[in-house]
């Protein structure tokens, strides 16, 4: 598609999804789905012909704006496929928030964005990508930088509430991945949370206890204690949501020592205050993945899930009319 030795650059394809965005330098090739979210589908480290993200069973194909059968996981799961989503304003299943019904994760994970580009040169390439809530009113700006021969993408973010009355909400982002990066060989460093292990849905296998640790260790269903810093094997048939908190700086990596490769994702802990830590391997049973996934997320959120469990319980974020909040986030991707 591209040469590799021609610095940064991008291209752009219509097909029967929408628009898909790509960003390129020598070391990453980046694409992005920008009539879906601007979901990340393809985040690959070039010098190993490696990619990071996960693909789910779904097929792509063409929506409109979000719908929610509540209570339901809905149109996220629907159209969901794999990669990495921007979550907002909600996170989680789907909710009631001052009369508005809000789906699984929020809306502008389903919402068609609008981009431009802001320079493109041998040197550097940076794109904005922007859209509008439906069923709440914010506005959200996004753009994303890289730099001829560095495997960096810098990810600036902003907020704004145009409602003339204050906005709770919940924001994040979750990248899930797979193989060939994931697999029994790979580790996941971050340098400490507390953890709880969230209770199953009846449909999926585990090797935990529902319980709390200290980042990495958790008590097993045998009694024994179990590194989840370990990423599973493929066929270790568990099925788990763990939420980490009390971060002690906001960052972690994956790395495969096989592969010597590793991904490395940067974020303002003051704001995401959470990682969920969402881990598959072939151990969840009935809709939507009937034993049949292997992958892990780990994804930076402002809070628990859900808006409305959020405001009742005082972990939402909340912007006065007019109001904005600004993020950086960056991702690296790296040889050992």
């Amino acid at each position: 598609m591209f040469s590799s030795k021609s610095g940064c650059r991008w291209a752009c394809y219509k097909w029967k999804l929408g628009t898909i965005l790509y960003m390129e330098n020598e070391k990453l090739r980046i694409a992005i789905l920008v009539d879906k979210g601007t979901d990340i589908v393809e985040f690959l480290y070039k010098p190993i012909d490696v990619d990071f993200m996960w693909r789910s069973p779904f097929p792509l194909y063409g929506q409109g704006f979000p719908e929610t059968i509540h209570g339901k996981l809905g149109k996220f799961i629907d159209y969901y496929p794999g990669g990495w989503q921007e979550c907002f304003p909600n996170a989680g299943r789907p909710c009631e928030y001052k009369g508005a019904d809000l789906g699984l994760h929020g809306e502008v994970a389903t919402l068609p964005w609008d981009y431009e580009i802001i320079e493109s040169t041998s040197k550097s390439l940076e794109i904005k990508f922007w859209v509008r809530t439906v069923r709440t009113p914010f506005l959200l700006k996004k753009t994303l930088r890289m730099e001829s021969g560095s495997p960096v993408l810098e990810i600036y973010e902003e907020i704004i509430n145009a409602a003339g009355e204050d906005m709770d909400f919940l924001w994040g982002h979750h990248p899930a991945f797979g193989e060939p990066f994931i697999d029994e060989n790979c580790k996941i460093n971050i340098k400490g949370a507390k953890v709880e292990v969230l209770p199953g849905d009846g449909l999926s296998l585990t090797d935990l206890k529902q319980t709390t640790g200290t980042w990495p260790m958790v008590e097993g269903i045998n009694g024994k204690m179990v590194d989840i810093s370990n990423v599973p094997a493929p066929d270790a048939k568990v099925s788990d949501v763990i939420f980490l908190s009390e971060l002690i700086e906001g960052k972690y990596e994956i790395i495969n020592k096989k592969l010597s490769l590793g991904f490395r994702f940067e974020f303002p802990e003051n704001i995401f205050k959470y990682i969920w830590f969402w881990r598959v391997a072939r151990g969840s049973f009935g809709y939507p993945w009937y034993g049949r996934t292997y992958n892990i997320a780990l994804e930076p959120f402002s809070g628990k899930a859900i808006l409305s469990q959020a405001v009742k319980n005082g972990y939402q974020l909340t912007l006065a009319p007019g109001k904005t909040l600004s993020a950086k986030l960056s991702v690296t991707a790296f040889q050992i």
